[in-house]
């Protein structure tokens, strides 16, 4: 399976709820697109992104937030998708290496 087929790209609004995105054997990495939100909203769910951050890292997944600001450094935050899918192929890299 190649970085596409593998990633889930999504969406955060003020009304949605990252606990219904699921991990699986097919579905290992996730690319939270928080472009459009402002950053109340993304301090007020960065507890839930970095818990969910923790259970992906855990099933050898990656998680990467696509946000023009910064708001904790805990999460890896890239200002791009392209730096989005370029940091989990670097992830999975590493990994195949056991870095």
């Amino acid at each position: 399976m190649n970085l596409q087929e593998t990633t889930l790209v999504f969406n955060l609004g003020e009304d949605n709820n990252i606990s219904d995105l699921k991990i699986t054997s097919e579905i290992q990495h996730f690319i939270a697109d928080l472009r459009s939100i402002d950053k109340g909203v993304a301090e007020s769910t960065k507890e839930k992104f970095i818990k969910f951050g923790e259970n992906i890292s855990k099933t050898n997944g990656s998680f990467v937030i696509v946000c023009e600001f910064s708001f904790d450094e805990n999460l890896t935050i890239v200002p791009t998708l392209q730096e989005a899918y370029d940091f989990i192929e670097m992830e999975e890299i590493e990994r195949q290496l056991e870095l």
